[in-house]
């Protein structure tokens, strides 16, 4: 509901919804130019699958949809609260928000993968920002990429037991 007051206002929007529960999606009244799709998909038990498979499903989806229906791909967690204008000034090929619980801190306290045989691996000199995954996107083609590398990378690490 507070996309429609803030996000993208007079501009043509197509919100996706993934869920696992499709009937439990609320109607909201959406504005002219706007529409909203509800995507199923499979069910997790443990959050942290959910997570993962996060990555899974947007990539998929862009091959399979998002290609061939919009230009750019805003992904935001469904409780993602709006509380000011976003608008068409974050569509980039590429973007990421910064975490707002490590926003002004040094990356000795960021939560960064310090495990060297982990692919998400980052040194501890290393890493300027730390980005939340609740709110990114970008093009089409640039998220698909993002994302796929992302979902390639966890798979090799559940692989090695990681």
């Amino acid at each position: 509901e507070t996309a429609e007051k803030h996000f993208m206002v007079g501009h043509r929007v197509h919100y996706y919804v993934f869920t696992d529960q499709p009937a439990a999606v609320p109607r909201v009244a959406l504005g002219t130019g706007r529409q909203l799709s509800v995507l199923g998909v499979r069910a997790y038990k443990r959050w942290q699958d959910v997570s993962m498979r996060r990555m899974e499903m947007i990539s998929d989806f862009c091959e399979r949809r998002f290609l061939s229906e919009v230009d750019y791909l805003v992904c935001a967690d469904v409780d993602m609260e709006f509380r000011d204008h976003v608008g068409v000034e974050i569509l980039t090929p590429l973007f990421g928000t910064l975490h707002p619980a490590f926003y002004g801190s040094s990356r000795e306290a960021f939560t960064y993968e310090r495990r060297p045989q982990s692919q998400a691996y980052i040194p501890k000199d290393e890493g300027d920002f730390y980005y939340m995954g609740a709110f990114f996107g970008g093009s089409v083609q640039e998220v698909q990429r993002l994302t796929k590398a992302c979902h390639q990378a966890m798979m090799v690490d559940q692989a090695n037991g990681i």
